[in-house]
């Protein structure tokens, strides 16, 4: 399947909403959703056809072009990846594993910090030992002896020889405005909302300030030729940039951005770049410098973007078992188990705007982005084990993949680079 980097480029402040104000708050997400620039791809293809509702022009057709429908209708639509900060280009951006945490005194990364400590394969190692969770997991900084917090965030991912890492974080600004009378289209007395908006940085005072995201898109050959046409018809400028209007809060001056499509000789890395039964065999957990448990294989999916998995009823599912999984895949390996004790899953609401419905999207619950989910499966399985893997990266998992959901690194060498149990 072919799969294309994408760089989106703040051009100003971007409020990418979460659907409803808080009051008279609207709060930016850090981040691009799948669904975010995917819609304002499609608005803006629709808008120049003259087939956009709630735009002031009128509607000639009402069936969806071929093109279209290829692109964005259907189960094998195109996959609009998010998109995270990163801290310059080229790179690839992550959230941070729910597994890792740092010192309270002086967290980050190292040198800046005292450095980020993993624990998934800590929990391996207690599944392969039939312990309980948590048995293993240092409580301390090994460099000043202070406490270990939780760590959340994104990570940029390089790749110069061996891969670096260093977090993002996108700058924030408050922007008070006046609300407007309906009837009179004047300042309202006594009506002020605050719009909480991402803003590019200054890194350097003679550069531009930054604020860039990162992603992947992924779709058929077709769908690759139809969006390079799309781009170069409705979205290409003078100057050989791509302008997308993307969030919210447009006609108040936010959400001008460049898109990028980044070739693949720039040295953008991939986001494992490492061979996948290579990465599953560094995750075998060892006891005494002998593996733990040969009997079993031991594998993690650490989630890129939120995961929506739903049960027999169409409600979000409690709990992840490999009957679920199934659903979704048919190579699962017939002993797969999901090792629940030991994965770290957190869960939040997801909602948004739906321009399509002039409405606020259903809010509902997902699974977040940086969970990790821990699997086993009977060594005698190895060769449907890889299978399954390697459709998960390729094919991604659960519901709404076309909006960016379910994107999952298997494996992910990150978790191995800063596992707790080597540096404790």
């Amino acid at each position: 399947m072919p799969q294309l980097n994408i760089l989106l480029e703040a051009r100003g402040p971007l409020l990418l909403g979460t659907g409803l104000a808080v009051g008279n708050v609207q709060e930016s997400r850090p981040y691009v959703a799948g669904s975010a620039w995917r819609g304002a791809l499609a608005r803006t293809v629709l808008q120049a056809r003259g087939q956009l509702k709630h735009s002031g022009l009128s509607v000639t057709d009402h069936a969806p072009s071929p093109d279209f429908a290829t692109v964005f209708l259907g189960e094998q639509a195109a996959r609009f990846g998010f998109l995270y900060p990163v801290r310059s280009a080229p790179a690839v951006s992550l959230p941070l594993p729910l597994t890792v945490r740092t010192c309270k005194q002086k967290p980050g990364f190292a040198p800046d910090g005292h450095g980020m400590y993993d624990g998934l394969l800590n929990r391996l190692r207690e599944a392969a030992l039939r312990g309980k969770p948590y048995s293993l997991g240092g409580e301390t900084c090994p460099k000043c002896k202070g406490r270990l917090e939780r760590r959340r965030g994104f990570m940029s991912r390089t790749a110069n020889g061996a891969a670096t890492y260093g977090e993002a974080r996108p700058d924030r600004r408050a922007f008070v405005r006046v609300g407007l009378n309906r009837y009179t289209e004047t300042a309202q007395e006594q009506i002020l909302y605050l719009l909480e908006a991402l803003t590019p940085t200054i890194e350097d005072k003679d550069a531009e300030p930054v604020l860039t995201f990162a992603g992947v898109w992924r779709g058929s050959e077709e769908q690759e030729q139809i969006l390079r046409a799309w781009l170069d018809e409705y979205l290409l400028q003078e100057d050989g940039l791509y302008r997308l209007e993307v969030g919210t809060a447009r006609a108040r001056g936010m959400g001008h951005a460049i898109l990028r499509l980044p070739p693949a000789e720039d040295g953008t890395p991939s986001l494992v770049a490492e061979d996948l039964a290579v990465r599953l065999e560094r995750f075998q957990p060892m006891a005494d410098g002998r593996p733990a448990d040969p009997a079993h294989l031991y594998a993690a999916l650490t989630l890129r973007s939120p995961l929506t998995i739903l049960d027999a009823r169409g409600l979000p599912a409690e709990r992840i078992t490999s009957d679920l999984l199934r659903v979704y895949h048919r190579n699962v390996p017939p002993s797969l188990e999901v090792l629940t004790d030991y994965s770290v899953l957190e869960r939040e609401t997801w909602t948004g705007w739906s321009a399509a419905w002039g409405l606020p999207k259903p809010v509902k619950t997902v699974i977040s982005a940086g969970s990790v989910i821990a699997l086993r499966a009977p060594a005698s399985e190895r060769t449907q084990l890889l299978d399954y893997l390697a459709a998960l990266t390729t094919e991604g998992l659960g519901e709404h993949r076309a909006e960016g959901f379910g994107e999952v690194l298997v494996c992910d060498p990150f978790h191995v680079v800063f596992d707790e149990g080597e540096r404790s």
